[in-house]
């Protein structure tokens, strides 16, 4: 069962993460290149690493026995069975090029669990959490419940994703089996959000690491959806994910993702 402290400083904590955005967004973005592989850009910014040292800051000080998980510093393990995936900023490319669909993930674990998320979008002055039962979006100075109710016929289906490092043939035979319904777009945590909101009914996305979906398991289960990998495995897994509105378009994209 999830702790109402652990609800609560979720529901605490978009206020404080868009205070220090503000508080930090005029100053001077440093961008370096953590790839290895000099081809490819997977970048990170000086915002990157101060959004989490501050996030593991207010975790540290609220909840001092848990492990935090985080993208851009060492993992800190401890023994209880709590445990915290930060994302700073998912989306950081999005972030350098000045659009607004970039986010801080934040999620709690309990027992290997994804059981608690928080999806904030400072630019927007947007975000999603998840209580036990339901997810919510906060939106227009309000919170709104979000659920959906899956639609049942593929041809009116809208499906957005991206295949981040799959083979050409594998990502061409994909996108030819989606047709119409796909469009090859990739909006980071925004697509997952998307589809809590029902605006779309699936997102594909290749190789993503688990602080890119761990935060946002809950808020896609808790708003009626369904997320595995692409074999039909726990999301916790991570790597390639798959999310749909209901189960008869899920095991179809679980079929062709094959």
């Amino acid at each position: 069962m999830m702790k109402t402290k652990y609800l609560n400083f979720i529901k605490k904590l978009p206020k404080k993460l868009n205070s220090f955005y503000l508080e930090n967004s005029q100053k001077s973005i440093v961008i370096k290149n953590k790839s290895k592989n000099r081809v490819k850009f997977d970048p990170v910014t000086n915002l990157d690493k101060s959004f989490e040292k501050f996030i593991r800051n207010l975790i540290t000080k609220k909840f001092p026995k848990d492990s935090i998980v985080g993208e851009e510093f060492k993992d800190k393990i401890s023994s209880n069975k709590f445990k915290w995936t930060i994302d700073p900023i998912d989306g950081t490319k999005a972030f350098i090029e000045g659009a607004s669909t970039w986010s801080n993930l934040i999620g709690l674990s309990i027992k290997k669990k994804s059981v608690l998320g928080l999806a904030n979008f400072p630019k927007l002055k947007k975000y999603y959490f998840n209580d036990e039962k339901k997810t919510y979006v906060f939106k227009n100075k309000k919170i709104f419940i979000v659920n959906i109710k899956g639609k049942k016929k593929m041809k009116k289906f809208k499906i957005i994703g991206n295949f981040r490092t799959t083979s050409i043939s594998k990502k061409d035979r994909i996108i030819r089996k989606l047709g119409k319904n796909f469009k090859l777009k990739s909006f980071d945590a925004m697509s997952f959000c998307m589809l809590a909101e029902g605006k779309v009914d699936a997102v594909i996305e290749a190789n993503l690491k688990t602080f890119d979906i761990l935060p946002l398991i809950p808020i896609i289960q808790n708003s009626g959806n369904i997320v595995t990998t692409w074999t039909n495995k726990s999301a916790e897994n991570a790597g390639n994910v798959v999310a749909s509105s209901n189960r008869i378009l899920h095991d179809k994209l679980i079929k062709l993702l094959k």
